[in-house]
């Protein structure tokens, strides 16, 4: 199935699949719509729905050095869906997605008909330091702010390359089937030092503080729900998780047996479970 890219003005998005409903996926942080390519090239969604994959204003494609936040990044999904003529979608998202569709759908629950949130990020049960970065979130924005005035004053890279992320999880599951540690997944999906050369320092900060906010009101949410969660603890324990996401009152819950990156580590099982939830084979 062709994919089509769409750009305009800050907003950037893929489509694949002609159908007259609409699957949305978001992208985590320091990722892009590539992160749901792979998803998007297999599922058998694409026969009666379209898939919108969207680049979040300050990261691949729809580079950004303006202030970025959720509601930012709700009102540019709002025009791709008025551009598109979607009144209505299932919306889902991987971590920093996850909480922004969660966001989306208590927003604007009148567009939203499904929810998928995969491994959505839930800072009190983080045992990294990401878990600790959370409660200081507040000294990333002067730092914030100090990028965007230097990058106002021109002081800023004039070229990123836009990292491909079907391919570079191609390139992961080869090195894990060779015999690579699993260390190699922190490495390539979770240094910032990586993420930094593929996105604006200034966007970055942002990001990372939007991802580090407290979790939506998980309760609140009333539309079928899909929720699916890693059985490996790198961002919290999948009981951990469970019990903060019991309130949401029509949720389904899938554990699939990796670290985080469920879209390198197990693409197939990602992919019939969502398939299976959106859309049940008859």
């Amino acid at each position: 199935m062709e994919t089509t890219t769409f750009r305009a003005g800050p907003l950037c998005y893929r489509r694949v699949g002609d159908g007259p409903r609409a699957l949305v996926l978001l992208h985590g942080l320091a990722s892009n719509g590539t992160r749901w390519s792979e998803y998007a090239r297999t599922s058998r969604l694409t026969e009666d729905w379209c898939i919108l994959t969207p680049d979040l204003r300050g990261m691949g494609l729809a580079v950004s050095r303006d202030r970025i936040d959720s509601d930012v990044w709700i009102a540019d999904l709002l025009a791709i869906l008025n551009r598109e003529g979607i009144a209505r979608c299932v919306i889902g998202g991987h971590c920093l997605g996850a909480n922004l569709a969660a966001r989306f759908a208590l927003a604007h629950p009148d567009r939203v008909e499904g929810l998928i949130l995969i491994e959505p990020f839930i800072p009190d049960i983080v045992p990294s330091s990401l878990g600790r970065l959370a409660r200081v979130r507040w000294i990333l924005r002067p730092i914030a702010a100090l990028a965007r005035a230097l990058n106002a004053l021109g002081v800023y890279r004039r070229s990123l390359p836009v990292l491909n992320l079907e391919r570079l999880d191609r390139k992961t599951r080869h090195k894990l089937a060779q015999g690579a540690g699993r260390e190699i997944l922190m490495k390539r999906y979770g240094s910032p030092r990586h993420d930094l050369r593929y996105m604006p320092v200034s966007s970055y900060l942002q990001a990372l503080d939007e991802t580090l906010r407290s979790p939506p009101d998980w309760d609140g949410l009333t539309m079928p729900t899909l929720v699916i969660l890693s059985s490996g603890n790198r961002f919290g324990a999948a009981a951990d998780a469970r019990a903060r996401l019991a309130g949401i009152q029509a949720a389904s819950v899938v554990e699939i047996a990796s670290d985080h990156w469920i879209h390198a580590e197990r693409p197939a099982e990602l992919r019939q479970a969502i398939d299976s939830w959106v859309s049940p084979a008859s």
